[in-house]
């Protein structure tokens, strides 16, 4: 057994009458959000239900899906989602540089002319004298 002058402090409870209720109040809290949270799931859920079989023969691009969830989020005043939302939709809208295909092909001396490859010397820059 430890003789710390400090180590009953460990054993001692750390829930007063006060932090208690505090804490109470926060599950309250939490528990309301995540109520609200599961109605407007179910909410969403049912929406989609109805609109699936209208858009059974529609093409919808991710773009536009994108955009439409955009302005939900907006409308909901869900900055974070709206945000995360617009830095994919920026994807479609001016993609990367990395992105863009390139074609390498590979040419041998041996498939040019003399000139051709004096030619594409000279245009590289690179001086032979």
């Amino acid at each position: 057994m430890s003789n710390h002058p400090n180590s009953l402090k460990n054993l001692k409870p750390m829930w007063t009458s006060d932090s208690a209720r505090e804490a109470q109040k926060n599950s309250v809290i939490a528990r309301k959000a995540n109520a609200e949270a599961r109605a407007a799931l179910k909410l969403t859920a049912v929406e989609f239900a109805k609109y699936k079989e209208d858009l059974k023969d529609v093409e919808i691009s991710a773009e536009a899906m994108l955009k439409v969830l955009m302005m939900k989020a907006f409308e909901n005043d869900d900055l974070d989602t709206a945000a995360d939302l617009a830095k994919s939709l920026v994807e479609f809208e001016k993609p990367k540089l990395a992105r863009v295909d390139q074609i390498n092909t590979e040419i041998t001396a041996e498939d040019l002319t003399d000139e051709e490859l004096e030619a594409r010397i000279k245009a590289a820059g690179i001086d032979l004298e």
